[in-house]
């Protein structure tokens, strides 16, 4: 398989797909896009959003996404984690009588619980995406092809990733450990889930995106299936071409109300935006192996991107041949 030209349908041939980084690199841009290209190839994608963060409801419709899957788009669906809901009916289950459940769930001690127990909120979030996963307790019947994590920042995401393991180690036994190891082994199943990782060509987000990499190998056991390197500025000169810019700037040394020296400043400051940019990028695809496949995404002239503009960026990757095409 020519995995330079099939990588998206390798990607989306998943059933997991977490989207992490470092904050403000576009985790959601990304996660957006890649659910298009899924529901272009007729897929049933559900986003999932993790964190105090509503990015997904907004660039959708500007509205919250829900705590059960809500159709967004053609063919994709939206989800907030909401660790208390699932708490509640975690402690339903497993309580009984009924009324000590309501009497737990409904006192003061059960929100301060859920805010001071260490990795509390993360295993129900798990918990409630492995069942998404699987379609476990869906009373709609609505099995998904494909689940997008929109992840929050890398260092909270990689506490969520790391929780089901610890457990399993501190716990030994009962229900949760149990769900817990189901859990593992749909997070450590190499042909069913992944990550994606999303970056900047810029120096703080490519080191943590290139100490990430042997930590998701390592400590996670979870495959990088690709690399998006966002907000890439153009390149709009060859070799050539820059050095007559450089050799005519020398010329003008003498003149710098020359409008031609402005313009040819102007050429060069896009020259040096986007050479400072080349040293980080090569600095990524030094590292393809352990980041999978490397994907650059141009810089968006604007201030928010809209559906349009993701769907664009969507569309730019490569398309794939046979039954079942993105195209």
């Amino acid at each position: 398989m020519d995995t330079d030209r099939h990588w998206l349908a390798h990607l989306l041939g998943r059933r997991l797909v977490f989207v992490m980084g470092k904050g403000g690199v576009g985790k959601t841009t990304v996660s957006i896009a890649l659910a298009m290209a899924a529901a272009r190839a007729a897929k049933r994608v559900l986003l999932v959003e993790v964190g105090d963060c509503d990015a997904v409801g907004r660039i959708f419709d500007e509205q919250e996404l829900p705590g059960s899957p809500r159709r967004l788009f053609d063919n994709i669906w939206g989800a907030r984690v909401n660790p208390r809901a699932e708490l509640e009916a975690y402690i339903h289950t497993h309580v009984a009588p009924a009324f000590i459940a309501r009497r737990i769930t409904r006192s003061r001690l059960f929100d301060y619980l859920l805010d001071a127990a260490p990795g509390l909120k993360e295993i129900m979030s798990l918990g409630r995406i492995w069942r998404w996963v699987v379609g476990k307790d869906d009373p709609l019947k609505q099995r998904f092809d494909l689940v997008i994590v929109d992840a929050p920042a890398t260092g909270h995401a990689l506490s969520l990733l790391r929780l089901p393991r610890q457990l399993i180690a501190m716990i030994r036994f009962g229900p949760l450990v149990a769900q817990m190891k189901e859990v593992l082994g749909m997070l450590e199943n190499h042909e069913q889930t992944c990550l994606v990782l999303v970056t900047l060509p810029e120096e703080l987000p490519v080191n943590e995106t290139i100490e990430f990499y042997p930590v998701a190998a390592n400590t996670l056991n979870m495959p990088v299936a690709a690399t998006f390197i966002n907000m890439v500025f153009p390149a709009p000169f060859n070799p050539e071409e820059i050095s007559c810019i450089r050799a005519m700037l020398e010329e003008t040394m003498g003149s710098p109300h020359d409008p031609c020296r402005i313009l040819l400043e102007t050429a060069r400051r896009d020259i040096d935006q986007r050479t400072v940019q080349n040293i980080y990028m090569d600095q990524i695809r030094s590292h393809a192996e352990a980041g999978g496949h490397m994907v650059e995404i141009p810089f968006c002239y604007t201030n928010d991107l809209s559906l349009n503009d993701i769907r664009r960026i969507a569309t730019s990757w490569p398309t794939t041949g046979g039954p079942g095409a993105i195209s």
